[in-house]
């Protein structure tokens, strides 16, 4: 009887934790079979890297129906033009990026990148091409230079440190104790958010990619962090087409031209985008 006893007991106590197994699973595969928001078409094309002309014609979008997020808006921006984006909260500034990143796809009109449907390229070829910086930059729970090179692994310690360089920010990494080896804690809570950010962008220097999404960028910064951060985001910007959300205006004086928004329609635009934009025939 003793020595049935404990058999029993662990089998008693594995059956509660394989319970719990087989519910987590169940939500796993649950996620794994869902479709996928934004579809990839079978004869997609690859991209290799893009000259960073964008065109909306025509775009509305609802998260649900019949309430429209963005309805008929209608720009073009030639490439390495830096736009500000302005509106208020719940204009559609995030939801017009959403869709440039193609986290959605338009429920009317089209979004073109080089004269060609965003749908109708590669999924990862085209994410590819987008360097990001959020409002509250996403830090994980490594090393300062895995935070930077999390885009590109394969980089190596002088890339990371030139990009770091380029964001003002080897200065105070290389006062951290370990420097470029200094764990930044979970979502960067050992560092300040002035400090993040400029990790952030040094991910985005290293990324180089031709277009560049800054949402809220300086947002949660002092004004005098803000000064150093726009002079890096300047440098960052250059030679790549930039879309930067901001509600300072002051944030915004660094951009070409200025595109605003009020309940999801278009209310303004700078002189280098158009109205009704010219959109170019797919190849075959």
């Amino acid at each position: 009887m003793t020595q049935l006893y404990e058999p029993i007991k662990t089998m008693a106590k594995k059956s509660g934790a394989l319970q719990n197994s087989l519910a987590s699973a169940e939500r796993a595969f649950e996620l794994l079979d869902r479709e996928a928001d934004v579809p990839e078409r079978p004869d997609a094309r690859p991209l290799a890297r893009a000259r960073g002309r964008v065109a909306f014609a025509h775009v509305s979008f609802g998260y649900e129906p019949g309430r429209l997020a963005l309805e008929d808006v209608s720009f073009a921006v030639e490439p390495e033009t830096k736009v500000g984006i302005a509106g208020h909260s719940g204009a559609g500034e995030s939801t017009l990026i959403n869709l440039l990143m193609r986290l959605h796809d338009p429920s009317a009109g089209r979004i073109e990148l080089d004269g060609v449907d965003l749908r109708d390229y590669r999924l990862a070829d085209l994410r590819r091409q987008l360097g990001i910086v959020l409002q509250d930059p996403v830090l994980f729970s490594a090393s300062v230079a895995d935070n930077i090179a999390y885009a590109r692994p394969e980089a190596t310690s002088r890339e990371i440190e030139a990009a770091a360089r380029a964001a003002d920010a080897h200065d105070f990494i290389v006062r951290l104790p370990g420097g470029y080896d200094a764990q930044v804690g979970e979502r960067g809570l050992r560092l300040s958010g002035g400090e993040r950010q400029r990790i952030s962008l040094a991910r985005a220097f290293l990324t180089d990619a031709p277009l560049l999404i800054l949402d809220e960028p300086t947002s949660s910064v002092d004004v005098r962090t803000e000064a150093a951060i726009l002079a890096a985001m300047e440098r960052l910007m250059a030679g790549r087409t930039s879309f930067m959300i901001a509600h300072r205006a002051s944030t915004l004086e660094i951009c070409d031209l200025r595109l605003a928004l009020a309940a999801g329609r278009l209310v303004e635009a700078g002189p280098a985008a158009v109205a009704e934009p010219t959109l170019v025939p797919e190849a075959g």
